[in-house]
């Protein structure tokens, strides 16, 4: 839990400080800007290790709660953190709801979207080819 609380605070400064691109960095995550959408699935269909699955289920345990800041681009960074031997990507997403506009970010690890509020309904932004 210690671990999990010194890498949020280092993400919210980084997330502050030096936007999405920084945030990703402290949690070890490319950002994937292909549009490609990997399917949504628990966290256990990546196959991650037990312990992995531990990690990731307490960080965003702890996220929950005060102080910290448990939106989905923090739980992405920091779970990604505890998964980044695995190379996770970072996507980020928008949607229109009820006439706005909404975003939303979850880590993809191993070409399964691990995203706990159900991603799919987000259009994952790409960067165009100049």
């Amino acid at each position: 839990m210690l671990v999990t609380a010194f890498v949020a605070a280092r993400a919210e400064v980084a997330i502050r400080r030096d936007g999405i691109g920084g945030a990703a960095r402290v949690g070890g995550l490319a950002v994937a800007t292909d549009g490609a959408v990997a399917p949504v699935a628990p966290p256990s269909a990546a196959g991650l290790s037990r312990r992995e699955l531990e990690q990731l289920d307490t960080a965003w345990r702890v996220l929950r709660w005060g102080p910290f800041n448990g939106t989905c681009l923090r739980r992405a960074v920091v779970g990604g953190y505890f998964l980044r031997h695995r190379h996770p990507l970072l996507r980020i997403g928008v949607a229109k709801v009820d006439g706005a506009v909404a975003a939303h970010a979850w880590l993809e690890v191993g070409g399964v979207g691990l995203d706990p509020d159900g991603g799919t309904v987000y259009r994952v932004l790409d960067i165009p080819e100049r």
